[in-house]
């Protein structure tokens, strides 16, 4: 017998399964700042097969195997927090598909997290692995953010614009080729193919667009390309509520970001630095997740409160 709740319990029941959602999303965000770790510390293959480590469960340790072994039972601990959040989650039918996406990701991230071991780190599986990280926080967070807001009716979603929107799709474009092209060099171990800034050893600023050196400066280019549309996004929602706050915050990130890459070339790539660079890469990602879905809740609403929609609710 199915069990009605009051609507004050659902609220609180919602209230509860967004905070879960949320501090998985916190602590994915965390288990892709220690993946940066395990790649600054070459520890990729600190343990040769998949799923033990050198034949065992828990093998013998040094300092790589300490970080790649973490790291696999980091993310064995979050699997294990989104079983126990969707067996709570079970009676409600709007989460329904949300839930099986996020398993989907899961488990397509859970087979290429081993195939970028047992394939020696080849860097297409580095790259998609690095991607579903991504987008596994980020359904998460939307996750939880759609939980939180349910009861939240009478907030009105900002005014979107036709340009608003080609501006958004542009700026989701270039992001995604961003994490491509970060996961690109990272794989290829060409963040220092270019060893001083602006120009690339000394000679102008894009010298070739061919080998490692090529990788290297296309995504240093795309990084301005970005900031450039994150820049004209933000003027034009400047004054539509968080949609305007979310997008300051993107264009303030990316100028932070682009500052610690340049950080993470002329001091050599230092492992602090370099786990910060992905810290906030995947920051960046959230926030434009975020104002995605703002975009999206604005378009709702206009759909909805629109004069052709009146006339069919009328009639």
């Amino acid at each position: 017998m199915k069990k009605n709740l009051s609507p004050d319990s659902a609220a609180t029941q919602n209230l509860a399964l967004a905070g879960g959602f949320a501090g998985l999303a916190a602590l994915t965000f965390c288990l892709i700042v220690v993946g940066a770790l395990v790649r600054a510390n070459g520890a990729g293959l600190a343990c040769p097969d998949w799923p033990l480590c050198h034949g065992e469960i828990v093998p013998a340790f040094d300092l790589k195997v300490a970080f790649e072994w973490g790291h696999r039972v980091f993310a064995f601990s979050i699997s294990l927090g989104l079983l126990i959040l969707s067996w709570r989650a079970r009676r409600e039918p709007r989460l329904r598909r949300r839930l099986f996406l996020v398993w989907a990701v899961l488990a397509t991230q859970i087979v290429f997290g081993g195939l970028t071991v047992l394939l020696a780190l080849a860097p297409w599986t580095v790259g998609v692995h690095l991607v579903l990280g991504n987008f596994f926080c980020l359904i998460l967070l939307w996750t939880s953010r759609d939980l939180a807001e349910n009861f939240a009716q009478d907030r009105v979603p900002a005014e979107l614009r036709r340009g608003t929107v080609a501006g958004l799709v542009a700026v989701c474009a270039l992001l995604f080729l961003q994490m491509i092209l970060g996961g690109w060099v990272s794989s290829h171990y060409a963040g220092l193919a270019c060893l001083d800034f602006p120009t690339c050893d000394g000679q102008s600023i894009a010298p070739t667009f061919q080998g490692l050196v090529g990788i290297h400066v296309i995504h240093r280019l795309n990084a301005f390309v970005l900031l450039g549309a994150y820049a004209i996004l933000a003027f034009r929602v400047r004054h539509r509520g968080r949609m305007g706050a979310l997008a300051s915050w993107g264009c303030a990130l990316i100028l932070v970001q682009i500052g610690v890459g340049v950080a993470n070339v002329l001091f050599l790539l230092p492992i602090p630095v370099t786990a910060l660079h992905s810290g906030l890469a995947a920051a960046i990602v959230l926030v434009t997740a975020m104002l995605v879905r703002e975009a999206l809740e604005a378009r709702s609403a206009l759909v909805e409160f629109s004069p052709k929609a009146r006339m069919v609710e009328a009639r």
